[in-house]
């Protein structure tokens, strides 16, 4: 107990990851709802008064969400008639290979970031990129819909980036390397398993130092199969769950 408190003790306060607009924010919860079977192809979404109390948001940054799901094809707006569900597969979402879920919904991913540190690559990561010496780890705590549910590790390749602080990272790290290094996400590969809690825990994760957590260990590829990632979760199963739905 004493040596978890002293490691808590020396990390810097969480850093909050720069949010999203509120209008992607909404949008990105809604494909996560449709994708979870919400609503279906070809179902009618509640009238924007409602969905707008639903959410917590202004009738007009509601409106710019839907505009934005119908210009991707999620949606489809019919003037006198409602919003529809058009399309719930084949789209690429900021969110879309995040995993995770509450156990009473899908929930939106934020990220508190606490800590952004440089290191020689461990011999448990994967090479990164081209294959550097060196790698940046992140350790994040994870939250949906600002319930903490998890934490994460993640380690990059060094070599494009050799300034980084937290204030550098969104909530989407994906997203990050798409605006930063012009590198996008093709393909993951998914371990899952159990793991004893890390011993950077910190609050308000109710995960303890050692105690049992769900764990996922992820390899993501680039389009010309290059590693981009290497990341490991610890997740809370008592308050979210890992879910991957597959159609054809």
């Amino acid at each position: 107990m004493g040596v978890a408190f002293a490691i808590l003790a020396r990390m810097p306060s969480p850093t909050p990851a720069k949010p999203l607009p509120v209008y992607l924010q909404i949008a990105e919860l809604l494909a996560r709802q449709i994708k979870a079977g919400y609503w279906r192809e070809g179902e009618r979404l509640p009238t924007e008064a409602e969905l707008a109390q639903t959410l917590d948001v202004a009738v007009g940054t509601l409106r710019k969400s839907l505009a934005l799901l119908s210009e991707q094809g999620v949606l489809e707006r019919i003037q006198g008639s409602g919003t529809y569900v058009k399309q719930v597969t084949g789209t690429q979402r900021i969110y879309e290979l995040f995993r995770l879920e509450l156990t009473t919904g899908p929930g939106l991913p934020t990220a508190h970031i606490l800590d952004v540190s440089r290191h020689s690559r461990p011999a448990h990561v994967p090479a990164l990129g081209e294959g550097g010496a060196e790698a940046w780890r992140v350790r994040r705590l994870r939250f949906l819909s600002q319930q903490p549910v998890a934490l994460e590790e993640i380690w990059f390749d060094a070599a494009q980036c050799p300034q980084l602080s937290a204030q550098d990272l969104g909530d989407s790290m994906y997203l990050f390397y798409q605006e930063r290094f012009g590198v996008w996400i093709a393909r993951v590969e998914d371990r899952l398993s159990a793991a004893p809690a890390p011993d950077w825990v910190v609050p308000p994760c109710e995960l303890t130092v050692g105690a049992c957590a769900g764990f996922i260990e992820r390899v993501s590829w680039s389009p010309t199969n290059v590693v981009v990632e290497y990341s490991q979760t610890w997740f809370d199963p008592a308050v979210c769950r890992y879910s991957s739905r597959l159609s054809q």
